[in-house]
């Protein structure tokens, strides 16, 4: 399977909600996640408690969204872009582990750094990624982002918008 295209969305529905649930109980799929232990649990009393279809607002509280989906339109991953004054950082998960090796990761990193630069007028976004996540390193690092520092377990990568759009225009 080659590298599919990706694209973002930000409607979060129940189904999707119970997916993303399901997959922040697997301990591969977070291993390398920042996020609270109980996550899981955590968006299991979200919905029970809330009773509605559309669970968007829910995942939106600290910064924007999005799940990654390929062209049948089923959620594999998410995307989130935690927006600073001129900046942003970026977390991405391949929650589908059938999905992982393909490059989705890095087509889903392209199209929120689109957000990112394009939509809202960024000019530069970071991410902090574990230090054995190599797969991540690997695609953040295949767009374009550059190491800034190491802090304990993480690395700290940044791409500005020039250096994404130079990285861009000489793929044509």
């Amino acid at each position: 399977m080659r590298a599919k295209q990706v694209n973002l969305r930000q409607e979060v529905t129940r189904n999707d909600a119970l997916m993303i649930m399901n997959w922040m109980e697997n301990n591969e799929v977070v291993k390398y996640l920042n996020e609270d232990a109980h996550i899981s649990s955590e968006i299991k009393q979200a919905i029970d408690r809330v009773n509605m279809y559309i669970m968007t607002h829910l995942f939106n509280r600290e910064g924007s969204f999005f799940l990654i989906n390929l062209s049948d339109d089923r959620p594999i991953g998410f995307l989130k872009l935690i927006r600073k004054i001129n900046e942003a950082e970026m977390v991405i998960v391949i929650g589908d582990q059938n999905k992982w090796g393909y490059g989705i990761g890095k087509s889903s990193i392209v199209q929120g750094l689109n957000i990112a630069f394009f939509q809202w007028r960024l000019q530069r976004v970071v991410a902090k990624i574990d230090k054995d996540n190599i797969r991540s390193l690997r695609a953040f690092e295949r767009v374009g982002f550059r190491l800034e520092k190491e802090i304990g377990n993480f690395m700290h990568y940044s791409i500005s918008m020039d250096d994404f759009i130079k990285k861009s225009l000489s793929r044509i």
